[in-house]
């Protein structure tokens, strides 16, 4: 009786086999310090509600807090000077002045045209397929944190 390939009649597995289970080994190992060294290293460390934030900080940081923390990585990445971090401190905060403004304005508009076509959508549904319908934007409001879109319930 002959052994199952890749076994040596001695029950050992043969030179090849070993070979292949320390090259798949050391490939799931490198790819488990790789993740480890990208979360440690590579990204950002913000604790989800760190010593003085709370859940709305961590879900839709403020205006200011997004933009230090912009500011922060460009300051640390392109090793700004202090000068150039207030120039473009300075920038940023006429540029998001001007966003706030457009969004004012469009804002209500995009709600209102997100509004009407649910409004359109569920007058085609049957009253199962509205319920539902209502069901799959709950599950997308839970799934992303943030109020809905339209600003209504569903």
């Amino acid at each position: 009786m002959t052994a199952p390939r890749g076994e040596r009649p001695d029950g050992a597995f043969s030179p090849r086999a070993m070979a292949a289970v320390v090259v798949a080994v050391t490939l799931i190992a490198g790819i488990l310090v790789g993740i480890g060294l990208d979360r440690a290293f590579f990204r950002p460390h913000r604790a989800p509600f760190g010593a003085f934030g709370t859940m709305r900080d961590y879900v839709r940081p403020n205006a200011d807090s997004a933009r230090a923390h912009m500011l922060a990585g460009l300051a640390r990445q392109l090793r700004l000077t202090p000068d150039q971090e207030a120039r473009i401190d300075t920038i940023m905060m006429r540029r998001m002045a001007m966003l706030d403004s457009i969004r004012k304005v469009t804002g209500p508009q995009i709600r209102a045209l997100i509004g009407a076509t649910r409004a359109q959508i569920d007058s085609v549904l049957t009253p199962e397929q509205r319920d539902e319908f209502r069901s799959l934007r709950q599950l997308r409001r839970g799934r992303r944190f943030r109020p809905d879109s339209a600003g209504g319930r569903p």
